[in-house]
């Protein structure tokens, strides 16, 4: 992310009630519990179906990582995954990894449109919000 540093773009990662005005497809965040460095975040929300998954978030500001484990849920089964942010001349250079379970009553076309949506709409779409947060908050 050009012209951003590290502390910024991990500030904006990690504030987990402001996701639902940064990201269309979450309505509602629950921070469950904290325990030293770990957060446990329940998200609902809607992408063609409504879903509710709850994540331990293990944040490390010092490295600029947060990775999750998934907990439990409804439509999404299972999801591990992390963001590295790390210091590029330009801004931030981030890194983001992501796997992804779901499981609804639809036809098996749908359910593969639904997570292919995930990929290739939402994520483009969740790096330029992280991006105009970090503005907005300056």
């Amino acid at each position: 992310m050009a012209d951003t540093s590290p502390a910024e773009v991990y500030a904006v990662v990690v504030d987990f009630a402001a996701y639902p005005r940064l990201f269309p497809e979450i309505r509602n965040t629950r921070v469950v519990g904290t325990e030293g460095d770990r957060v446990r975040v329940e998200f609902r929300g809607n992408l063609l179906l409504p879903f509710r998954y709850v994540l331990d978030l293990d944040c490390n500001r010092q490295a600029g990582t947060v990775s999750w484990s998934y907990v439990e849920g409804e439509v999404v089964k299972s999801s591990t995954g992390g963001w590295r942010l790390s210091a590029e001349a330009a801004g931030t250079r981030v890194e983001y990894e992501v796997a992804l379970q779901i499981e609804a009553p639809v036809p098996g076309f749908l359910l593969r449109k639904i997570t292919d949506g995930l990929v290739t709409l939402s994520l483009p779409a969740m790096f330029a919000s992280i991006e105009r947060e970090v503005r907005r908050r300056r």
